[in-house]
C-alpha cells in the first residue's frame, strides 16, 4: 500500500458524484455483511481497499451451489434464516443499486407494501413514502454470494483470502496496519475490523497500551434458535401472508416463517436457552411433527408443497453486546474503525444484524468522505452515528430480551409473571398487534420502525399510534380471541415424542 493526495472525481452506482482531496489505503479485516459493504462504498468514493478475510475457499458459482457447498466458518448462522429489512435495502439502493438488481436476478425475492398489508385491512390505497417499505427476501448466503462478487469486481479493491490478522500495528495508539498471523505487516492509513462477534477486538486495542480502554456491556439473550429451509416442489406457489401474519408466540416458544430466493423458504424457533425438552426439535421427525402444528403456517407445511433442503440448523449463546470505541470523549485508538457485530451485537431473533452492518458500512464511509485523514474526526463522527442510528436497536433488544426471560423464568418455575413485563407483552398483543391489523397508518408506522426506517421511540410516541392501541386493547373482551397459534407445551413435547 502507498499514500497519495490527489483531488479526485468519482462517479458511483450510488447517488451523486463524490469529490474529495485525499485517497486512503485501507484495509477491511472480515468479509462479513459489514466488512464487504465497508469495502465496497470506500472503494466506490475511491479508496484503495484491502479485504483480509480468514476463510480461504473460492466463490461458488452460483446462489443455490453457495447454500449448498460454501463453507463460511466465520459466520456461525450463515444457514439461518434472515430478514433483510427495509432500512438495508434503502442503504444499497444509495450506494450499491447494481447489487439489488443482481439480487433480484438471482432469485431475491421483494415483498413490497401491498402483499404485507393485512388482509382485514379494507384501505389498501397507496401512501407516500409506501417505495421505502420492502421487505428484501433472500437466504443469507445468497446476499453475501452476490456481495461477494460485487467486492471482488470493484476497482480498487485487493482480495486476500486465507489470511488471518492476528493484531494491529500502531505509532503509540495510532494504528498504521496490521499485524499477520505469520508475523508480517501491512500498512495502511485506517484499518475497519469487521470480523463478527468472536473477533478480538477489545485484546488488540488493549495491546496498544493506552490509558483509555474501550467500554463493553453484554448480556445474554435468553433465546437459541433453530431453523429448518425448504425448496418448493415444482408447480406450487408459496401462499401469501394471511390475517395472521407467518409467525407466533405460544409463551413457551416462538415461531416465524421466512421467504427466501430461488423458490426457497425457512421456518425458526426460538427456545429458552433453559428448556432443555424442547431441544428434541433437533430431531427432524419431531421437527416436522411440531412445525405442522403452527396455525398461522399452516399453508407452509401442507404435504406435496416443499422438500427439506437442509437438516435443522442450531445457533446458540447469542448475546445482545455493545462496545464502544470513544469514550469521556476521546477515541481510544485512531486509525482504526470498528463496524458491525465486532461493536454492536443484538439478539438474531429480531433480525437486525445485517441492517446495522449497513448503517455502519454507511457511517463509516460518510465519515471518510467528510473527514479523510483527520483521524480522530473519523473516530467521532463513526461514533456519533453508531449512537444515534443504532443504539437505541440495542436497547430496544435488551429490554424485549429482559421481559421475555421474566416471563418465560415464571412459566418454568410456576411463579407469579413480572408484573410489568406481562402489562407490557398484554398491551402489544391485545392493543398494538390488533390495531395493525385493522389500521393502515399504524401498521405503515408499526412497519417503518420494525423495519429500523424509524428510531424505535418513534413508535409508541406517536399520537394516533399510542391512540389506536389504547382503543384496540380497550375492546379486547369484546373481540373474538384468536384461535390458538399452536398446542400447549405438553400436547406439543407428546407429538414430538411419537413422531421421534
Amino acid at each position: 500500500m502507498t499514500d497519495s493526495a490527489e483531488t479526485r472525481s468519482v462517479d458511483t452506482p450510488g447517488e451523486s458524484t463524490l469529490r474529495a482531496t485525499d485517497t486512503l489505503d485501507i484495509a477491511v479485516v472480515g468479509a462479513g455483511m459489514a466488512g464487504m459493504m465497508a469495502a465496497l462504498f470506500l472503494a466506490r468514493d475511491g479508496h484503495r481497499v484491502t479485504v483480509f478475510e480468514r476463510d480461504d475457499n473460492e466463490l461458488p458459482d452460483s446462489a443455490d451451489e453457495a447454500f449448498e457447498h460454501w463453507n463460511r466458518a466465520g459466520v456461525a448462522h450463515a444457514r439461518q434464516s434472515h430478514a433483510l429489512l427495509a432500512r438495508l435495502r434503502s442503504i444499497l439502493r444509495r450506494h450499491a443499486p447494481d447489487v439489488l438488481e443482481e439480487l433480484q436476478r438471482n432469485g431475491a425475492t421483494e415483498l413490497t407494501l401491498d402483499r404485507l398489508l393485512p388482509p382485514s385491512i379494507q384501505d389498501r390505497s397507496p401512501r407516500e413514502g409506501d417505495d421505502e417499505l420492502v421487505l428484501l427476501c433472500c437466504r443469507r448466503l445468497t446476499i453475501e454470494w452476490v456481495l461477494r462478487r460485487a467486492v471482488e469486481q470493484q476497482d480498487g479493491v485487493e482480495w486476500r483470502s486465507g489470511v488471518a490478522i492476528d493484531g494491529l500495528v500502531a505509532d503509540g495508539t495510532e494504528v498504521t496496519g496490521v499485524r499477520l498471523a505469520g508475523g508480517s505487516q501491512e500498512n495502511s492509513d485506517l484499518v475497519v475490523l469487521a470480523g463478527g462477534r468472536n473477533m478480538p477486538v477489545i485484546e488488540w486495542i488493549a495491546e496498544l497500551g493506552g490509558d483509555i480502554r474501550p467500554t463493553e456491556e453484554h448480556s445474554e439473550s435468553g433465546i437459541l434458535y433453530l431453523s429448518r429451509f425448504y425448496r418448493l416442489n415444482e408447480g406450487c406457489e408459496l401462499p401469501v401472508l394471511n390475517e395472521r401474519g407467518i409467525g407466533g408466540d405460544l409463551g413457551y416458544m416462538a415461531f416465524a416463517g421466512f421467504y427466501g430466493d430461488n423458490r426457497t423458504f425457512s421456518i425458526t424457533v426460538g427456545l429458552p436457552t433453559g428448556d432443555r425438552e424442547l431441544l428434541a426439535l433437533r430431531d427432524e421427525a419431531a421437527w416436522e411433527a411440531a412445525v405442522s402444528q403452527f396455525a398461522p403456517l399452516k399453508p407452509w407445511t401442507e404435504p406435496g408443497l416443499a422438500e427439506p433442503i437442509t437438516g435443522v440448523e442450531v445457533m446458540a449463546r447469542l448475546q445482545n453486546r455493545l462496545r464502544r470505541f470513544v469514550v469521556d470523549g476521546a477515541p481510544v485508538a485512531t486509525g482504526v474503525a470498528v463496524i458491525g457485530d465486532a461493536a454492536i451485537a443484538t439478539n438474531p431473533w429480531y433480525g437486525k444484524g445485517c441492517s446495522t452492518a449497513g448503517i455502519a458500512a454507511e457511517a463509516l464511509a460518510v465519515a471518510v468522505r467528510e473527514h479523510g485523514r483527520d483521524k480522530n474526526a473519523v473516530a467521532h463522527a463513526l461514533h456519533d452515528a453508531l449512537v444515534e442510528a443504532v443504539e437505541p436497536h440495542y436497547e430496544l433488544s435488551l429490554r424485549q430480551d429482559n421481559d421475555r426471560i421474566k416471563l418465560h423464568t415464571a412459566l418454568h418455575e410456576g411463579a407469579e409473571p413480572d408484573v410489568t413485563a406481562s402489562a407490557t407483552r398484554d398491551f402489544i398483543v391485545n392493543g398494538l398487534i390488533p390495531a395493525t391489523r385493522s389500521d393502515p397508518d399504524v401498521f405503515r408506522t408499526f412497519f417503518r420502525s420494525f423495519n429500523m426506517l424509524d428510531a424505535p421511540d418513534r413508535l409508541m410516541a406517536d399520537p394516533a399510534v399510542l391512540g389506536a392501541a389504547q382503543a384496540a386493547h380497550a375492546s379486547k373482551d369484546e373481540r373474538e380471541p384468536d384461535p390458538p397459534a399452536g398446542p400447549p407445551r405438553d400436547e406439543l413435547l407428546a407429538l414430538m415424542a411419537a413422531a421421534g
